[in-house]
């Protein structure tokens, strides 16, 4: 396989990783207002670093893979 096909594929698993990590931000920040809301607990609290981390991780990968696009263009 050459390069640029690798480069492809790895740039489609990690939009579907990014997509995954979105959706599951999006469950965790539903579940905290839901906790927050419906059953008055703090325990929305332990929730906040983990959607923070998610999210930051999809937005460094997100520029990774405009990094990799900008390659393969030039290829």
């Amino acid at each position: 396989m050459d390069t640029s096909q690798w480069l492809k594929k790895k740039v489609m698993d990690y939009k579907r990783f990014v997509m995954t990590l979105l959706i599951m931000s999006t469950y965790l920040y539903i579940g905290t207002l839901i906790s927050l809301y419906e059953y008055a607990t703090k325990a929305y609290l332990f929730l906040y670093p983990v959607i923070g981390t998610a999210l930051l991780t999809a937005f460094i990968m997100t520029l990774k893979i405009r990094k990799w696009k900008r390659q393969l263009i030039e290829d």
